[in-house]
């Protein structure tokens, strides 16, 4: 699937290769997210990884935004798809290629015989929490991610946003 975006890009997506890993870490290093190693990516790729899950959105041969779609089942809906780790490089966030990339995630999930397709994301994201409901996406729960230090070290998020933001709401209790 392909779409011209304005008079200048052309965005193709595909599915994912080993050669990626690079492409992919960094992606996930700009979020601060797991799997942000080239080597582990190569790893994860031989091991558990599913490459045929991974959807990259391609721009004259860069990739510059990737998600991972996976198909799973609950007794009480069917099928359903489940998106994770969806990323747009920073110099290309607002510029239509995460609704490329989304829009093809949404038909592959359709073709497969989905219910429903299912993500999460930050709530201190207001930019993509936005662009997820603009696209059709409204909330079913909420989620706290919890940390336990395992080496008495404190490993705290990088994003200084949550930070900032959970640290007033815990003095405001």
């Amino acid at each position: 699937m392909s779409e011209d975006l304005g008079t200048r890009l052309h965005v193709t997506v595909r599915q994912g290769r080993l050669d990626d890993a690079a492409a992919e870490a960094a992606l996930h290093r700009s979020v601060d997210w797991c799997y942000d190693d080239p080597s582990v990516i190569a790893e994860y790729h031989d091991d558990a990884y599913e490459p045929s899950s991974v959807l990259v959105a391609e721009l004259d041969g860069q990739v510059v935004g990737k998600l991972e779609l996976f198909r799973a089942y609950k007794a009480r809906h069917g099928f359903f798809a489940l998106v994770r780790r969806f990323v747009v490089h920073p110099d290309y966030r607002g510029r239509g290629v995460g609704r490329v990339l989304l829009e093809n995630a949404v038909e592959r999930a359709r073709e497969e015989g989905c219910a429903f397709i299912e993500l999460t994301v930050d709530v201190t994201n207001p930019q993509a929490y936005a662009f997820y409901h603009r696209e059709g996406f409204r909330p079913d729960r909420v989620e706290v991610v919890l940390r336990k230090p395992l080496d008495g070290l404190e490993h705290r998020s990088a994003h200084e946003a949550q930070r900032i933001e959970w640290d007033a709401d815990r003095c405001e209790r």
